[in-house]
């Protein structure tokens, strides 16, 4: 979905933390083109990589005018590589706590379903509440484990990692 599509009540999270926030349009430019859908060509502004139309004068997401700096033909290669290591630090986070959601609940249930004398002698009932255990608990705990803490703690890391690289990338350029 493009930046244009989404929907214009959503709100987009601006931190005040001084580390820059890729524009949704610059993001979905980027996922394009590492997916070899669009090229990597077009009028970019050069503070901030957001791609901008023809006839526009101002970047729309740092609001840098083009009369005073002129855009750029390009997405650096160092500015995807900053997304794309960001997008995979959170995935790695939100992955790895919903995994354990996972695991919790399968070891949870074990312990339920065999801590129970009940349960332990029927084996139909057994494995009924066992599946019941594994399909609630499961996407509960994976959701609540890898969409909560595992996606906080993974944003936080990736703009961490994100501030630094971006740093780097200022002193050098």
């Amino acid at each position: 979905m493009s930046a244009e599509q989404r929907d214009p009540a959503e709100q987009v999270y601006r931190p005040d933390d001084d580390c820059p926030l890729f524009s949704e349009r610059l993001a979905d430019h980027i996922v394009a083109v590492t997916r070899g859908e669009v090229p990597n060509r077009g009028r970019f502004c050069v503070n901030c990589y957001t791609p901008m139309a023809a006839e526009t004068a101002r970047c729309p997401h740092c609001e840098t005018s083009t009369a005073d700096f002129p855009t750029v033909d390009r997405v650096p290669d160092a500015v995807i590589t900053m997304l794309r290591t960001m997008r995979s630090i959170e995935r790695r986070w939100v992955n790895g706590f919903a995994y354990i959601g996972v695991l919790i609940a399968v070891l949870g249930g074990l312990a339920f379903v065999l801590g129970i004398t009940y349960l332990r002698e029927r084996l139909i009932a057994a494995t009924i509440v066992y599946f019941v255990i594994l399909l609630v608990g499961s996407r509960a705990l994976a959701g609540i484990l890898g969409g909560y803490y595992g996606d906080h703690i993974g944003f936080n890391r990736a703009r961490a990692t994100l501030l630094d690289d971006w740093a780097q990338w200022v002193d050098e350029r």
